[in-house]
């Protein structure tokens, strides 16, 4: 009934010679009860080789029963136990709670090694879980895994170029690209015109790339993917045809200056007027790519290196966007120009 509680104690010792990690999980689990009203938290001793209580370890704090995994990547040295005191209660609440009349609860407590992800062989179905439970960071920058995009596009590489929301995602007016799990194709999927009149009037959000990318491509990409792509908030530079940079939100992509190089020595590229408005991914940072160090960027199309578009318009002209040449560099060329398509999204 509701108030009702119990303790159990389950110990983890560590008989290796080396640190290792672990789950808390449900080895079985029932609980049909509603609203979230059992819950379970755990406290924890740290005992030595000898048995010998040395102080404490991590704690697990309440939380419903819900998920078969309590806690996940406990680090436990060599010779260590951890000796946790679990308490399960079914909450009361102080009102009618006869909805979880004939409801039940049963589990078996146990523990299993900590194996960490791996975007190349998790499923999307778990990749796409780990994401939304909040451990997209778990997974390696610069890991790779590919998707099939039917018949007219074929098998291509998407890449985890991002995983960090650091604080300045918050900044009102800050392009959301580079922010949380993003991932990028690693190489080009189609060669595609920016605009089909040379013009760079209205930037990003008025090309018939953006509408390209975000249904063509889009659709073109599995349904267990597409469905937990998350809109984007957008920022993009603007041509010399316009005074101020453009805000959209899309599904996918491309691309800008300041996402791809921190600025080097040489060439600049200040012509890329929201450049301030967005960060390096985290794929690219880790990289050193910059504007005199740009080897990173290089993206092939098939088996050769080759010029891909990013969302930029080139300020200095009415015409030209930028793009990722096929040494990794920067460039500017008119809109009419067929160049490649790697665009990006979130998951979430």
């Amino acid at each position: 009934k509701p108030g009702w509680s119990t303790t159990k104690e389950v110990s983890v010792k560590n008989n290796g010679t080396l640190g290792a990690y672990y789950n808390v999980i449900w080895q079985s689990l029932t609980n049909t009860i509603t609203n979230n009203e059992l819950v379970l938290s755990a406290t924890c001793q740290r005992l030595n080789a000898s048995g010998t209580v040395e102080g404490t370890c991590e704690s697990i704090p309440q939380a419903p029963i819900s998920d078969m995994t309590i806690a996940k990547k406990i680090s436990i040295e060599s010779g260590i136990t951890h000796k946790y005191t679990f308490t399960i209660l079914f909450k009361e609440t102080n009102a009618d709670q006869n909805y979880n009349q004939g409801k039940e609860f049963n589990g078996v407590l146990g523990i299993e090694e900590y194996k960490a992800p791996d975007f190349a062989t998790d499923s999307w179905s778990t990749i796409i879980a780990n994401v939304k439970a909040g451990n997209g960071s778990e997974y390696a920058i610069g890991s790779t895994k590919e998707v099939n995009l039917g018949s007219t596009y074929g098998t291509h590489t998407l890449r985890i170029a991002n995983t960090s929301t650091p604080s300045e995602c918050s900044r009102t007016g800050f392009s959301q690209t580079a922010c949380g799990f993003v991932l990028e194709f690693a190489d080009i999927i189609i060669e595609h015109t920016m605009n089909g009149t040379a013009t760079n009037a209205g930037g990003w959000p008025a090309t018939t790339m953006r509408t390209f990318v975000n249904n063509d491509i889009y659709n073109a990409i599995p349904d267990e993917i597409k469905n937990a792509i998350i809109d984007t908030t957008v920022v993009s530079g603007h041509g010399k045809s316009d005074t101020e940079s453009f805000t959209s939100t899309d599904k996918l992509y491309l691309l800008s200056t300041a996402e791809v190089w921190s600025q080097g020595s040489s060439n600049t590229i200040s012509t890329d007027t929201a450049r301030d408005n967005t960060r390096q991914l985290d794929y690219y940072k880790n990289l050193g790519t910059s504007t005199s160090n740009y080897s990173g960027a290089i993206k092939k199309n098939g088996t050769s290196a080759s010029r891909w578009w990013l969302r930029a318009a080139y300020s200095n002209t009415a015409f030209t966007f930028l793009f990722v040449s096929d040494s990794g560099g920067w460039s500017a060329n008119n809109a009419t120009i067929a160049s490649g398509v790697a665009p990006a999204f979130r998951l979430g």
